[in-house]
């Protein structure tokens, strides 16, 4: 895998999840994105509170990243991406067609349905998948092998940053179908 087609595939990907978005969810009522499938299973808009929760915390190590590139930048280096164990270990976990369900951490579950503010939590959903849309661009100037993130799990466990962009995007990718699911039980 190649550092550059591998950044224009995962925004293509990121766009087809606004794409989604608009099409799907936005259209919908807050009580209808609300709607629990299931007492054990989330609602449309706590999958996409979870999204947040997870999220929020990579977008914004990768933004600092970026933001210590500087101003000038030349001609970005292509190079092959290589995984670390850490990585493959949270890719695989999170990847949509994984059949093993991994229970959310605590931290990151979302909160009850009627204590959430559903418009703000799928505009924060919005910001935070356009943020990284934009730091994909700027993180193209960056190594993706040595460029090293602290995970959810601590900073003591590193991951790569080729590994955290194609983790972000199979998480979200992951959970947006299961939105999705949440969806066709709308009566």
């Amino acid at each position: 895998m190649q550092k550059l087609e591998t950044a224009r595939q995962l925004q293509e990907r990121l766009s087809a999840v606004l794409t989604i978005i608009d099409q799907e969810f936005r259209p919908l009522t807050a009580e209808l994105l609300s709607h629990k499938p299931a007492p054990d299973k989330w609602s449309m808009i706590e999958c996409l509170q979870h999204l947040n929760l997870a999220e929020r915390f990579y977008i914004r190590n990768i933004q600092h990243k970026v933001d210590q590139l500087g101003l000038i930048q030349h001609q970005p280096a292509d190079q092959e991406l290589k995984s670390g164990w850490v990585g493959r270990a949270l890719r695989w976990a999170v990847d949509p067609n994984t059949k093993m369900k991994l229970p959310a951490p605590s931290f990151i579950k979302p909160r009850k349905t009627q204590e959430l503010d559903v418009a703000d939590v799928l505009q924060q959903f919005v910001d935070l998948q356009q943020t990284l849309h934009a730091q994909i661009d700027k993180a193209i100037y960056l190594d993706w092998n040595t460029t090293k993130l602290a995970t959810l799990f601590g900073n003591s466990i590193k991951l790569r940053l080729g590994d955290a962009l194609l983790m972000l995007v199979a998480h979200t990718e992951r959970h947006i179908n299961q939105a999705l699911r949440a969806k066709e039980t709308i009566n």
